[in-house]
């Protein structure tokens, strides 16, 4: 017969299982549907998922796999692999002016996942979260960035998968055809501004292009780990970097993906801004004279500074700069890097200067970000892409727009500019606006705590101190989930959510490993207590020992 202890254990482990499995039910009962559920191809007419197809060809190719040229119009096709687009048969959802005002939309380009059901899809949303715009030709979509002097007009690079005869220029079983185009989301109408095939499927898909001028773009080239200039118009590469020429061979990730350079920035004195992933650095290319050392941000797997960054955005001096905003994606966080003189810690060009940390954001939800633009309001977008949504974060942390959107990768909010050059650093918003109570302005650089109480005393609209990663609404319950976050590892973390449906949050995945252990103790439990176990002839052994 059971005793009082037993019956209490498994009461116990009983009521765990409940609560985490209730809890993971609850989440997925209350999750917000994606986008594409709603306004895309995965849904059929009937309301049942509508199978993915190729969608759309590229324009003719040259022997080289790359597009004839920028006018060509966008072509379609039936389509037969299944890591295609998805069927566009509905037609995208487009904007009346009338209805949404240009400076009050934002775009995302979203990655999407085919193991999950998250669809990737270009879409607009208006201050109210309703989609002014919607599109899921292609497999995938990174960048987008809006057109100068083109209201409604974005530019975007998208990518989709091929293969077999459609590789020939290639010479590979399956590719990649990367193109960025243009299109105007009030007609639809579209053209390919320049397009590429890549030997590879993942690898070969690029993440961002940077246009320099109405002829040539700057094209982050993964597959070849290096950052090209080339001319639009005549599918010319004029220049190109390569990580090599910087990098020893012994760092960064494996062969194939090496340095994972997912991001350019063209800056007004002509230098490259350039993302190298692997290397957990940015770094700043002279076209003629190579990388800056002086200038680089981060350092190989010291991840105080950089973890598997992504979109840095430059700010510069005549906005409170040198700065840079980025994306911390493995360390789930956004932050803000100053360059400052290192013995007087105003802001400088020098050589001698050296990169210091100015601000920070993260909460419980954010959960591998990958874009964060700061915004002529003073506010930072943020794309939270495991956390499905796109978040307009104050100065002091608080999240005052909010939107759910599957697997995000970029966002503009358009009427101010590419990667919103209109955006000032924190530094010069906190010198405007003054810091929260608790400590000084002066405080920066990696040796500041990642988080620190938030202060009673909070002047409206004040920052909080240079350094300080914070946000003014976490309770108990958010501490925890940081902290826990904190804990394990991001890179299986990430990897597990990248493949799980799209309203597995990390908390699910936490609560999911709960229930599996306490189930697993329980039966382990179960078995040592009962007689037929293995246990019970060693206790027994155990037991006529003792008594010997």
């Amino acid at each position: 017969m059971d005793g009082p202890s037993k019956r209490l254990a498994r009461a116990l482990f009983a009521a765990v299982l409940v609560l985490a499995a209730g809890a993971v039910a609850s989440s997925y009962a209350t999750a917000e549907p994606n986008v594409a559920r709603t306004h895309g191809s995965l849904a059929g007419a009937d309301g049942s998922p509508a199978p993915g197809a190729t969608g759309v060809a590229s324009p003719d190719t040259s022997p080289t796999g790359v597009a004839a040229g920028p006018d060509d119009i966008r072509l379609t096709d039936t389509g037969e692999s299944p890591d295609g687009a998805a069927s566009d048969a509905d037609g995208p959802v487009l904007v009346d002016p009338a209805e949404h005002d240009h400076d009050d939309l934002t775009v995302v380009g979203t990655q999407g996942f085919y193991a999950s059901d998250e669809q990737a899809e270009l879409v607009a949303f208006d201050r109210s979260g309703e989609v002014a715009y919607y599109e899921d030709d292609y497999r995938v979509y990174f960048d987008v960035d809006p057109v100068e002097g083109k209201p409604y007009t974005v530019e975007y690079l998208a990518a989709e998968h091929r293969d077999g005869a459609a590789c020939a220029a290639v010479r590979t079983e399956r590719c990649t055809y990367n193109v960025f185009e243009r299109v105007n989301m009030t007609t639809g109408e579209t053209r390919t501004v320049y397009g590429e095939l890549t030997p590879k499927i993942y690898s070969g898909r690029w993440h961002d292009v940077d246009r320099i001028n109405d002829t040539h773009v700057a094209v982050a080239d993964i597959l070849r780990d290096s950052v090209r200039v080339v001319n639009a118009t005549t599918d010319e590469t004029v220049y190109e970097w390569n990580a090599s020429s910087y990098f020893a061979p012994d760092v960064g990730g494996a062969a194939g993906d090496w340095s994972h350079i997912n991001d350019v920035e063209v800056l007004a004195d002509g230098r490259l801004m350039v993302s190298v992933r692997n290397m957990d650095r940015v770094v700043f290319v002279d076209p003629g004279e190579g990388v800056d050392p002086d200038w680089t941000l981060g350092e190989e797997d010291n991840y105080d500074i950089l973890y598997e960054q992504h979109n840095p955005d430059y700010i510069p001096p005549e906005r409170g700069g040198p700065a840079i905003v980025v994306a911390d994606s493995e360390n789930n966080r956004v932050l803000e890097y100053q360059r400052v003189d290192p013995e007087t810690g105003e802001a400088t060009t020098a050589a001698d200067g050296e990169w210091r940390r100015s601000w920070g954001w993260r909460d419980s939800r954010v959960q591998w970000p990958r874009d964060a633009d700061r915004l002529p309001n003073d506010n930072t977008l943020v794309v939270d892409t495991h956390g499905d949504r796109v978040a307009e974060v104050a100065p002091n942390g608080s999240v005052v727009w909010t939107v759910t959107v599957g697997m995000p990768y970029d966002v503009e909010r358009l009427g101010t500019g590419d990667e919103s050059t209109g955006g000032y650093s924190m530094r010069s918003i906190r010198d405007d606006r003054g810091t929260t109570a608790g400590g000084s302005g002066a405080r920066s650089g990696v040796g500041v705590p990642l988080f620190q109480p938030a202060s009673g005393d909070v002047e409206p609209g004040a920052v909080p101190p240079a350094g300080r990663i914070t946000h003014p609404d976490r309770g108990p319950a958010e501490t925890v989930w940081v902290a826990l976050k904190e804990l394990t590892p991001s890179l299986v973390v990430n990897g597990m959510l990248y493949a799980a449906p799209s309203w597995v949050r990390f908390t699910d995945l936490a609560f999911g490993a709960l229930a599996l252990l306490t189930a697993l103790t329980w039966a382990g439990t179960e078995l040592y207590w009962s007689r037929y176990a293995p246990f019970a002839a060693l206790r027994r052994r155990l037991r006529r020992g003792r008594r010997s």
